[in-house]
Parts: C-alpha cells; sequence; structure tokens
C-alpha cells in the first residue's frame, strides 16, 4: 500500500468515527471496543483543556497487570474532566493498548452526542451487568462510587471524601477477585461553589426518581451566576491533580464474602480512609482555593 493510500485511508477512517458521534444512540452495554481512531483525536483536545487547569496525573505506574478497579472520589458536578485527564495519560502510557472502562451514569451514557463520545472512549452503563462482562474481558473498570451525591457535596467538603454508603462496587471486587486501586481527584470541586446538595429538593421534584441522582444542588458558577440542579457549568481554573494510589489487594477474601457485610463495611473503611488519607496529605500542599 502506498504512503499516500495508508494517510487517506486513516483519514476516512477518522471521519467515519468522527461522523457516528451525530448517528443513531449507542448502546452502553454492548461493551463497545474504544476507537482508536477517536483517542487520537481526544487526547490533543485533552492536553489542551489540561493547560487551563494545569492538571497533572500521578502514579500510573501503581495500576497493576491484569483486571483492577479503579475507584476515586467524585468532583465538580457533571462537569469532572479529572477522568478524562487520566484516562489520555493512560493512554499513552499503555500506547492503547490496555482500555480502562469507567462506568457512566444512565444520564450520560444516554445523552444525545455526549453518551456515544463516551461509549466510543471506553465507557459503560453503571451497573453491575455491564461491570461483570468488563472484567470478564479482563479490563480495567473505572468507578466513582460517590456519584452525584459527592458530585455535588458542599463546597465547604471539597477536600471530604463521601461514598454516601455505597458498597456495591466492593461486592464487584469480591466477586471478581480483583485489586481495588485508589484514584484520588482534587481540585476540580474549586471549580464552582456548591451552597446546599438539595437533597430534599431531588426527592419533591422527582429528580431523585427519573433521573437517579440524589442531588438537586444549588451553586454558584459560571455561565449561569446562581446554578439550580444537576446541570453542567463552565469550570474557573482551578488547578487540578490526580493521583493514582498504590493496589489494594484482597488476599485473604473469597468470592462469597461479598455477601458478609462486616467484612463488605471493612474492605469500605480501608478503600474510604485511604482515599481520605491522599485527599488530606494533597489538600495540606494547596495554599489557595483555585489557584491551588
Amino acid at each position: 500500500m502506498s504512503y499516500f493510500k495508508e494517510k487517506l485511508m486513516n483519514v476516512v477512517s477518522t471521519l467515519k468515527s468522527v461522523a457516528s458521534l451525530f448517528g443513531p444512540p449507542m448502546n452502553p452495554d454492548d461493551m463497545t471496543e474504544p476507537d482508536d481512531n477517536l483517542a487520537k483525536i481526544a487526547i490533543p483536545v485533552f492536553d489542551v483543556i489540561r493547560k487551563y487547569f494545569r492538571a497533572q496525573v500521578d502514579g500510573l505506574e501503581n495500576v497493576p497487570e491484569g483486571k483492577a478497579l479503579l475507584v476515586g472520589n467524585h468532583n465538580a458536578g457533571i462537569t469532572f474532566l479529572e477522568p478524562f485527564f487520566l484516562g489520555a495519560d493512560w493512554y499513552k502510557h499503555t500506547n492503547g493498548r490496555d482500555a480502562l472502562r469507567p462506568l457512566g451514569h444512565d444520564a450520560m451514557v444516554e445523552m444525545p452526542l455526549v453518551g456515544n463520545l463516551l461509549i466510543k472512549l471506553g465507557a459503560i452503563r453503571a451497573s453491575h451487568e455491564a461491570a461483570d462482562k468488563a472484567f470478564k474481558a479482563g479490563h480495567k473498570v473505572v468507578v466513582f462510587p460517590g456519584g452525584n451525591f459527592e458530585a455535588f457535596r458542599p463546597y465547604k467538603d471539597r477536600y471530604k471524601v463521601d461514598f454516601g454508603g455505597k458498597k456495591g462496587w466492593i461486592k464487584l471486587a469480591l466477586r471478581h477477585q480483583v485489586p481495588i486501586v485508589p484514584v484520588l481527584s482534587i481540585g476540580g470541586h474549586e471549580t464552582f461553589f456548591v451552597l446546599h446538595r438539595g437533597e430534599k429538593i431531588a426527592e419533591v421534584t422527582g429528580v431523585k426518581k427519573h433521573l437517579r441522582s440524589e442531588s438537586f444542588p444549588i451553586f454558584v458558577g459560571l455561565p449561569w451566576g446562581i446554578g439550580l440542579g444537576p446541570i453542567f457549568h463552565l469550570p474557573l481554573p482551578s488547578k487540578c491533580r490526580v493521583v493514582v494510589g498504590r493496589p489494594i489487594p484482597l488476599n485473604g477474601y473469597k468470592p462469597e464474602d461479598a455477601n458478609d457485610s462486616a467484612k463488605v463495611q471493612a474492605i469500605y473503611d480501608q478503600v474510604h480512609g485511604t482515599l481520605q488519607a491522599m485527599m488530606t496529605e494533597h489538600a495540606a500542599k494547596r495554599r489557595f482555593p483555585v489557584l491551588g
């Protein structure tokens, strides 16, 4: 194949990948293979965006070979960009040979255009069934257990890890006997200012039932001034950092321990405590909000 013909075919393939974003909604349960062409376009874009946030990712060498469950805290509402920086750096670190499989909220993976983009970059629906498929295929799964509950925690709690007591991810790790890798995100929760989580409002308005969001936040942020509800915001240029911690092996645990509430709680406390210690350590290094 001639050089120019190969280049032309690459361009055509890339255009098809981009065009597919505007096509019919993709199924987030299908375990679609990540689109390498799209990743090669997206990564330079994320590299430009990271300059706005002065973002850095550390500790990728701590991610083990083979299957693993990466567990992180959820920042910045639904304008949560730290995972994209993690994904981009991991892609470059592995040359695209070991794609991460982030679990995405229904509202995100089913959103027109955005959903197709997330799925083609490797995201799957946040469900036990989808995660089971990913682990059986030998993938690394990424989960943010706190979901919208943690994503819209008040600004005063920005340095607090808050999973809201969610433990389903531990049962996944136990059933598949995979190590848990703590992933800290810090800085993103200073891109806007959440005044109130709005849990009661979420119940009264039906947002909790229909959108599976435990929060209906009231926040100060661009471009709204005062923002209401789980909506996107234009982030302030807060310095962001992602830190991957050392794996927490589940040695001594068995798959059936997923049904033992005491053992599940022990793992929860260990992982939560590890992430909170990482958060406290790195928060102490930040001198000013937003500036870092």
